[in-house]
C-alpha cells in the first residue's frame, strides 16, 4: 500500500506541476514506489503458492503475470500516439490524468489483496523502527554471507544488458529516417515478443533447467548487441533486431525471478530479494550513465562484448549449479 500510494502522489504531482522540478519530484515518489514494490509482490506470489502447495510453480505463473502485465506497454505507446495525433501538445495533460486514474485504480485493487501472514498489533514507532532495522540486518546477512548467492547477484548484474536497447531504440531509429508514427507501432510489435516469450519461459525452463535457459538467453542477448551495433542506420534491420532481443530479454525475466525464489530462503525473505534488486538496478544505472559518454555503435558492440565474456566466465559456474542443484 506504501508502494501505491507513492505512485498516486508522483502522477498527481506531474498533472498538476508539468515543469522540471515536478518531474523531479514525481522522480522521487517513483523510486519510493519501486523501493517499497522490489521484492514485495514476489514474495507475496511465492507466499501464496505455498500455501495452495503450488510452490514449484512459481516460474510459470510469474511468466503468465509478466504476459499480462506487459499489456500496459503493448497498449500504452499506441493510446498515446493515438491522443497526440488528435489533441496535440495538450494531448500530454490527457496522458498525465490517465495516470492519475489508473493509480488511483492500482490503490483499490491493492487494498483487495488477501494476507496469508498472521497480522501483528500495532506497534510504537521506535519498536516498529527497530524491528525494520533488524530485518536489514538479517536480508544483508543473506545476500554477503551466502557465496551462492552473492554470485548470483554478480552475474544477475554483469551479464546483463541494463536496458540501455531500450532507452535509446526510439531517438536511434528516428535519426536512421523511421517517421515518428512507426514508434509505438514497433515498441508494441516487441512487447509482442517479450509477452509471449514471458508466458512460455517454463517449457524451455521444464526441459533444459532454469539456470541454462538464464545463460542461454543472456549470451543470445549479449550476441543480438553487438549484431544491433551494425545497423544502427537502417531502420528496419533494427526494429527487428529490437524484437529479437526483447523476445529473449522476456524469457530471462521470469527465469531469474524462479531463480531468485529458489535461492531465497528463510527469515527477511521479501528484503532479502530487495536488495538483490537494489543491487542490479544500481548497476545498470551506472552503466547506462556510462554508455551514454559513447557513441551508439560503440556502446552497443563494447556492452554485447562485455556480456558476452562475463556469460563465458562466469555463466559455467551458474549451469554448474544447476548440475549440482539437481544431482
Amino acid at each position: 500500500m506504501c508502494s501505491v500510494t507513492a505512485n498516486l502522489l508522483g502522477t498527481i504531482i506531474i498533472f498538476a506541476f508539468p515543469s522540471f522540478w515536478g518531474f523531479a519530484v514525481a522522480a522521487f515518489f517513483a523510486a519510493l514506489y519501486w523501493a517499497f514494490w522490489s521484492g514485495t509482490g514476489q514474495a507475496f506470489l511465492a507466499e501464496n503458492l505455498s500455501h495452495a502447495g503450488r510452490e514449484k510453480e512459481f516460474g510459470k505463473v510469474i511468466g503468465g503475470f509478466m504476459f499480462y502485465g506487459e499489456l500496459a506497454t503493448l497498449i500504452t505507446p499506441l493510446l498515446a500516439s493515438l491522443i497526440l495525433f488528435h489533441w496535440g501538445d495538450s494531448g500530454y495533460k490527457i496522458l498525465a490524468g490517465l495516470d492519475v486514474f489508473f493509480a488511483v485504480l492500482l490503490i483499490f485493487l491493492t487494498k483487495e489483496l488477501k494476507s496469508v501472514e498472521i497480522k501483528k498489533k500495532i506497534q510504537s514507532v521506535k519498536s516498529f523502527f527497530i524491528e525494520n532495522i533488524n530485518t536489514a540486518k538479517v536480508a544483508l546477512g543473506n545476500v554477503f554471507l551466502n557465496p551462492r548467492l552473492r554470485f548470483f547477484t554478480l552475474y544477475r548484474s554483469l551479464g546483463s544488458g541494463v536496458t540501455f536497447l531500450g532507452i535509446v531504440i526510439l531517438p536511434t531509429l528516428a535519426m536512421a529516417g523511421m517517421i515518428d508514427y512507426w514508434s509505438g507501432i514497433i515498441i508494441a510489435g516487441a512487447t509482442v515478443f517479450s509477452m509471449f516469450a514471458s508466458k512460455y519461459a517454463y517449457i524451455f525452463a521444464d526441459k533444459w533447467g532454469y539456470r541454462k535457459v538464464w545463460v542461454l538467453s543472456s549470451g543470445i542477448q549479449a550476441i543480438v548487441l553487438i549484431g544491433a551495433s551494425f545497423y544502427t542506420s537502417n531502420w528496419i534491420l533494427l526494429a527487428i533486431i529490437f524484437g529479437i532481443y526483447q523476445f529473449f530479454l522476456g524469457i530471462s525475466n521470469p527465469v531469474w525471478n524462479h531463480i531468485l525464489v529458489e535461492e531465497t530462503k528463510g527469515a527477511a525473505l521479501a528484503t532479502t530479494r530487495s536488495i538483490v534488486a537494489g543491487f542490479f538496478f544500481l548497476y545498470i544505472t551506472v552503466g547506462k550513465q556510462f554508455l551514454s559518454t559513447f557513441p551508439i555503435e560503440t556502446a552497443l558492440f563494447g556492452l554485447g562484448v562485455f556480456m558476452l565474456i562475463m556469460n563465458l566466465l562466469l555463466g559455467r559456474k551458474i549451469v554448474f549449479s544447476d548440475l549440482e542443484k539437481n544431482a
